[in-house]
């Protein structure tokens, strides 16, 4: 890379910054091309009543088929606890509070991303409007999102 090239990415990363085009509102295109070169953590939500059960949502796409544990990349300067709030409202339509983080997962095999999955326990009062309590891990789960549940039934770290 010239010094040059370094000069426009850098004025281009800036301009993303104060265009307000930081996730969620960058460029589709940019957000994936960033993906493919700098670790982005996730917040997975582990959405529970009274520690037996989580909530999964299904997702049926070109990267994905099959339930999962709801969640979301963080948006700049967000909090995990905001992290978890925000997941609750957009994924799955009610209020949850972050509990406690139990662990970290950098994903050697996702399909477009380096994506580091922080993985928290959360607790809910409330029925979800998208998705639904599971009891035991369904068969069709993401992959590695049933390690993540096993580890929270056993009371474990990831």
């Amino acid at each position: 890379m010239t010094s040059e090239e370094t000069a426009q990415l850098v004025t281009l990363l800036d301009k993303l910054r104060t265009d307000d085009l930081l996730p969620p509102n960058m460029p589709y295109e940019v957000w994936k091309a960033i993906h493919r070169t700098v670790p982005v953590p996730t917040i997975e939500a582990i959405v529970t009543r009274g520690g037996k059960d989580f909530v999964l949502t299904y997702r049926k796409d070109k990267d994905w088929d099959g339930w999962h544990i709801p969640g979301s990349y963080m948006h700049y300067r967000e909090s995990i606890e905001d992290g978890c709030k925000r997941i609750g409202q957009v994924e799955l339509g009610i209020d949850i509070t972050f509990e406690k983080f139990i662990g970290a997962y950098m994903w050697p095999d996702h399909p477009f991303s380096s994506a580091l999955s922080l993985v928290c326990v959360c607790k809910t009062t409330q029925e979800p409007k998208e998705g639904q309590f599971f009891t035991d891990v369904p068969k069709d789960i993401i992959i590695h999102h049933g390690d993540f549940l096993e580890a929270f039934l056993k009371g474990r770290m990831i």
